[in-house]
This record gives structure tokens, sequence and C-alpha cells, in this order.
């Protein structure tokens, strides 16, 4: 391990990363100077990737109500399988990917359990997967051709009460010290954020229209509830476009700012103060999925990063950024 930031010496690379649905297939309503600075941050990330040549990738994720529901949302999950699959047939065409399976690490995941509950740490296990733009969207812009075994990491961002961002670095901290027990090489990735106000429903939602109604049931229902009506994920982008039209403020552009300039700084304080209100008011309810980078900056002992892209997209009602940690883990300044 490095020294100064305690730095797994199995990590060989790590990076964070949006996963906006409008980088699935809505890459043409970016202004081009935008797309293009964009399509040169990932492929900056793809290069970085391909040079580490990791054994396994640790992907710290949440669940859109895919995977987990109202009914059975874990906090903290690992998902112990060799096998994985994504993404849904309902998902095809928006992400512009075809359906088909990923390898797993079981045996890594169920290390990462084991830690877990020895110390403390209350960690749920789950099977086999389902990856959408949580895990996709890295997969398509930074290893289109991955053949890695991933092993995902489940937060819940969206179903209060959520963990806390302290919490979240304690997560990472924890898998830190399991991958600096094993062998692999380690590529990390983290997606997620960055301020953005998607439509979702709370269950104390006051006089919910139609649509509303709708979220709430496959909220409430999960996998099963995407099958009984495969339709809503179609609203839910139209509304998106509506939102993203719209006059409203849909990005936080300071906020995303400072946040990003805390990774570079590797300001474990300034993340791990933050509280729930204070993320929900700047942040918008999709904020909170920036716990997820804050995970994977924990499991790197709170190192520096360094941005290679922020890009606010109106048409997308969110910021895509892209930080990577390589000086870090190479042992230059950032």
């Amino acid at each position: 391990m490095t020294q100064q930031h305690q730095i797994p010496s199995q990590i060989v690379a790590a990076l964070s990363m949006t996963h906006t649905p409008g980088l699935g297939d809505r890459m043409g309503d970016a202004p081009k100077e935008q797309a293009e600075t964009m399509q040169a941050a990932f492929a900056e990330g793809r290069e970085l990737l391909a040079k580490a040549k990791p054994d396994v990738i640790i992907a710290f994720v949440n669940d859109h109500f895919d995977m987990y529901s109202l009914e059975n949302m874990p906090t903290f999950s690992v998902c112990v399988a060799d096998t994985h699959y994504g993404p849904p047939e309902a998902a095809e065409k928006w992400l512009q990917m075809k359906r088909r399976s990923f390898k797993g690490h079981a045996d890594y995941s169920l290390d990462i359990l084991k830690q877990s509950i020895a110390d403390g740490f209350d960690m749920a296990r789950s099977g086999s997967a389902e990856f959408v733009h949580n895990v996709l969207i890295p997969v398509k812009y930074l290893m289109p051709d991955c053949d890695i075994p991933v092993v995902p990491v489940f937060v819940n961002c969206f179903a209060p009460p959520l963990p806390s961002f302290r919490r979240c670095y304690e997560l990472g901290e924890l898998i830190g010290k399991v991958i600096a027990k094993r062998p692999e090489k380690v590529a990390l990735i983290a997606s997620g954020g960055i301020s953005h106000w998607p439509p979702f429903v709370k269950e104390d939602e006051p006089n919910p229209d139609d649509l509303a109604r709708r979220m709430l049931r496959v909220q409430q229902r999960g996998a099963i509830g995407r099958v009984e009506d495969p339709g809503v994920r179609v609203l839910i982008h139209e509304k998106e476009r509506e939102l993203a039209a719209s006059d409203r403020e849909m990005i936080n552009i300071q906020w995303d700012k400072d946040l990003l300039d805390g990774f570079a700084r590797g300001d474990k304080e300034y993340f791990t103060s933050m509280t729930y209100d204070e993320i929900e008011r700047l942040g918008g309810n999709g904020g909170h999925e920036m716990c997820l980078w804050v995970a994977l900056m924990a499991a790197l002992g709170g190192a520096p990063s360094r941005t290679l892209v922020y890009e606010p997209v109106k048409a997308w009602m969110g910021g895509v950024g892209v930080i990577s940690y390589d000086q870090a883990i190479n042992g230059k300044s950032a």
C-alpha cells in the first residue's frame, strides 16, 4: 500500500461516472461540442482501463427497482454469483444493447459478505444481478467488450431511509480491506449522480397523478411490476424530456463542481458531513447516488481524483461527470 492514502496495491484503476439515461440513445440531443468533449473523456477512460488489465471489476451501483423493490430493499447488498445478466428486454432499445450474460465472481463477492458481517457491517446477500444503466452505461462507454468478472455492490439510493455518506464511506473502507487481502488486480467503478431530479414518487406523495401511481406500483413490486407495466419506463423517459424542455432548473452546476472539487481534494470530511436534507435540496433525489462515488474514494483511502470531464447537458437533466484516480494509484500528484 502507498503510505499517504493507503491504496491497496491490487487496485489498478478506478473511475466514477454519471449513468444518465441520456447516454443510452440520446447522445444526439447533446450539443455537438459537448458530445465530442464527453466522447474524448470516455476514450481516455477506456484507455486507462485497457492498460490496467484488471482481473475483476468491483462496481458500486444502485438499483432502479429492476432487482429490488419497496417490499424488499436492502440498504447494502452484494451479489454472490458467477453470472449476471442485462439489460432487461424493455431496456434494450434505449440502451442500444442486447441482453447477454456477464461474468461474476462469486468467491470474491462471498469474501466481501464475510468481511462485512465479521466487521459488524450488515450486508445483504443477493444472487445474479440484473444490470441496467447502473452498470451498462459504464460498460458501454468504458469497457464495451467487457469480459471481466464483475462484483456488483448495491446501495439503496432512492427509497428512504437512505444510508448516510459517512456510512457509505465506511463501506468503501471495508471493501478496500477485502481487496488488500486478495491477489486479484482490481478496477473500481462507481456510477450515478451528479445533481439531477429524475421522475420519482415517494410513498407519501400527495395527490399522485396516473403516472405517479404507476411508478409507485413498479417501485413496490420491482422487477415483477416492470413486467406487469412494461410501458412505464417509456413514459418516465417522456416525462424526463418534458422536464428538460421546461424552464425549470434541473441541474445544480455549482453543487456538481463543488463535489468534483471535493473528490479532487480527497476531502473525506466534506463528504461525510453531508446530510440527507442538504443533498436532497442541492443535488435532488438523484444526488444521493453520489454516495457510490464516496464509497469508491474510501476504498482508495480517501485519495484525490482528477476530473476527465464535466458537461451539464440540459436535454438530459443532469451533468455528465467522469473522474479517475490513475494519478493517485500510480503515485503521482493529482
